[in-house]
């Protein structure tokens, strides 16, 4: 008899906190939150994103929706803008945009060009005066 009220205070018990506790802790969507952070970015931020399937795009913000965003990726050769969902989004954050290839080429080429007419002089320099 005891063990039979001591169960049902249990269950009385449970039944009324239960409902208070998953109440006072409602999360967040993810969702709205990376919807108030596209927002308060600006058109033509460059931004990296991440989504839910692991691929990770860097591009141009084109623009803010109430469903998702624009992006223009950034790619070797031109692609269409994306319309990514919200849903899909893991992570959004601000990018640092790198040197393009060609620039990194030529700056290569200078230095290198540079560095070689550095040795001729030194070299002339060297056998010229004496």
């Amino acid at each position: 008899m005891r063990h039979r009220i001591a169960s049902l205070l249990f269950v009385v018990l449970v039944v009324l906190v239960l409902p208070h506790l998953s109440s006072a802790q409602t999360p967040v969507a993810e969702s709205d939150a990376w919807r108030a952070l596209a927002a308060a970015l600006e058109p033509g931020a460059f931004i990296s994103v991440r989504l839910t399937d692991g691929q990770r795009l860097t591009g141009t913000l084109v623009r803010a929706t109430a469903d998702g965003i624009l992006l223009k990726p950034k790619t070797r050769l031109p692609v269409p803008a994306r319309e990514l969902s919200f849903a899909d989004v893991e992570s959004i954050e601000r990018a640092k945009q790198g040197m393009k290839p060609g620039v990194k080429v030529l700056l290569g080429t200078g230095i290198g060009v540079g560095a070689l007419m550095l040795v001729v002089g030194l070299l002339y320099a060297a056998l010229g005066s004496s």
